[in-house]
């Protein structure tokens, strides 16, 4: 039977259906306003909706009552005895949206308060079956399903509080209310008209109204927010490295103080299943060595030359493991090919990614999404006409047939593209790029999986925080997001409803990656541009002047045009009022 709410938050695994608890908990008390400041704003998903994925009207109980019924019997002001097969012939229901009372149950409709198509939008598509099935049928919220009056129920259809409120007005407040705490229950996410017209209604006494805080019916909210980070990048990247269990496998060393090196041992890192961690050029931190120690490697891998990673940092490592080797070239781009060929078996390898070795960003995702499929990222001179024949030759070795492109022919230019696809087995060459490094971003990740159940966000604007986490979302095949500090651009809620993400993880601290980004705060678009001001008039000149004043008639009309907007013929010298001034001197 169904039964009114008043639990505490409880812990649930994600995308875990709940049934309605067998006795209440403890109650939780929050306003209504700091629940709705809790839900995610997102646009909405428009497509793929059926209402065939939301199996409802189910008798979860096994008792012979549907939920149909379940929430007549709950609701009738006069006891119902259900006659045969639970049916409900008779009862007596109010509806709250409209204001009547019905006696017989086909006047009624139960209604989904947030409407099957709503939470589709919202969220619900990248639930399981089984998730949708709990929603459809919650019995565990008593606001969650109601009996109304059905043509008022199919007046709402799946409209949301934009564009739908019953039609009493002193019912606002609550329906409001109901829905954001129906919203908040299943981390359903909530569009801008959308937040907009609830902040309305939930404004003043309203959205002080004291409510029993709803258990989850799925996973989300703060809980799936995770923070990686340290006081600095070196601390950060020993706090991603507490990800990993000391295996006595491989640990990989780069410099902190620049990138390159650092975005190709993340991939290679990230196929031999061990950590990144930054150093000092000239100086190994003892937090550092503390958790190098604690990893305990077989093997220290040192990228790039000794300028990077000076050889007294070189000699400390080797100290600390029984193995180490410096992967190192002439320049970035032959230090990423020796990382890449001493991290990956020749003949093993079908996709790679080459990014540009002169800037981060587009790297940052990139190294994330080759981990995903076994593949290195590859960093090319982007402004060549060509990619060089070193390159070319490890392409070969590794067997890459499918090669990614990171960022527009701006970064990465079309000479490369092409060179790419005329090396000898490599069968197809895709270029993954948006309008700006956030964009790119998102459509690599787009392109690369299918679904994510834990995305890393790192800042667009620095590399270091990011390094390392690359190498950890590589292992764990996940994507890298790079959005600005303090908000994601709209399109990044879209695509995590799409990978079905259950988790968030930010890299850095709060100074690199605000809360907001957890939040998922969508970024808002800079106002257009204030239109200058127009001049100033003139100072109005009187009638000072007359035609025989002028040298020439162009004189006279050039005086004219300059007053006439603002004062009229003020000297009269357009006698005949045919906006030509001083006829005489023509």
């Amino acid at each position: 039977m169904r039964i009114a709410l008043a639990f505490l938050l409880l812990p649930v695994l994600a995308f875990s259906a709940i049934t309605a608890p067998a006795a209440p908990a403890a109650a939780a008390d929050a306003t209504i306003g700091s629940l709705l400041n809790q839900l995610v704003t997102a646009p909405a998903v428009t497509t793929g909706y059926d209402r065939a994925k939301f199996v409802h009207w189910i008798d979860e109980d096994g008792d012979g009552c549907d939920t149909r019924r379940e929430v007549l019997i709950q609701e009738s002001q006069i006891p119902v005895t259900p006659g045969a097969s639970c049916s409900v012939t008779s009862g007596q229901w109010y509806s709250w949206y409209d204001g009547s009372t019905w006696t017989n149950p086909a006047d009624v409709d139960i209604d989904h308060f947030v409407p099957l198509s709503e939470a589709w939008q919202s969220g619900a598509g990248a639930w399981t079956p089984d998730v949708r099935r709990a929603f459809a049928n919650d019995l565990g919220l008593d606001v969650a399903l109601e009996a109304v009056t059905d043509n008022v129920n199919q007046s709402k259809s799946d409209r949301d509080p934009s564009s739908w409120l019953p039609p009493l007005a002193d019912t606002h407040c609550r329906y409001a209310t109901d829905w954001v705490l129906v919203k908040y229950r299943w981390n359903l996410t909530v569009d801008t008209a959308e937040r907009s017209a609830l902040g309305s209604i939930l404004s003043g006494a309203c959205a002080a109204t004291a409510v029993v805080v709803p258990a989850k019916g799925v996973a989300g909210g703060s809980e799936t927010v995770k923070r990686l980070a340290g006081s600095d990048r070196y601390a950060t990247a020993v706090r991603i490295a507490q990800e990993y269990a000391p295996d006595g496998n491989v640990v990989y060393i780069a410099s902190g103080q620049n990138f390159p090196d650092a975005l190709s041992a993340a991939t290679a890192a990230a196929a031999q299943e061990g950590p990144l961690l930054l150093t000092l050029p000239d100086r190994l931190l003892e937090t550092v060595k503390r958790e190098i120690q604690r990893l305990a490697p077989a093997t220290i891998v040192v990228a790039g030359g000794s300028t990077a990673v000076s050889d007294a940092v070189y000699q400390q490592l080797s100290e600390l493991a029984p193995s180490i080797r410096r992967d190192a070239g002439s320049d970035r781009y032959e230090t990423s090919r020796i990382l890449t060929q001493n991290a990956f078996e020749a003949g093993t390898v079908s996709e790679a990614f080459f990014a540009t070795g002169s800037n981060f960003p587009d790297a940052l995702s990139a190294s994330a999404a080759a981990g995903s499929v076994g593949g290195p990222l590859i960093l090319v001179h982007g402004t060549a006409a060509s990619v060089d024949q070193a390159t070319q030759a490890l392409i070969s070795s590794l067997g890459i047939s499918s090669a990614k492109v990171a960022g527009d022919v701006g970064v990465v230019s079309a000479g490369v593209a092409s060179s790419l696809a005329a090396t000898p087995g490599v069968t197809s060459v895709t270029r993954l790029a948006g309008g700006d490094r956030f964009a790119t971003s998102s459509a690599i990740n787009r392109a690369s999986f299918a679904t994510a159940p834990t995305v890393y966000f790192a800042t667009g604007s620095g590399f270091a925080d990011a390094l390392a986490g690359a190498a950890l979302a590589a292992r764990d095949g996940a994507p890298l997001y790079v959005v600005p500090s303090d908000c994601v651009p709209s399109y990044v809620p879209t695509d995590l409803q799409a990978l079905g993400t259950t988790q968030r993880v930010l890299l850095g601290s709060t100074a690199a990656l605000s809360d907001a980004v957890g939040n998922l705060t969508v970024c808002v678009p800079p106002p257009p541009p204030t239109p200058p001001a127009p001049p100033a008039p003139p100072a109005n000149p009187g009638n000072v002047v007359n035609c025989g004043d002028f040298s020439s008639w162009r004189a006279a009309q050039d005086w004219y045009d300059k007053y006439y907007p603002h004062y009229g013929d003020v000297a009269q010298l357009d006698g005949d009022n045919d906006g030509i001034a001083c006829d005489s001197l023509r």
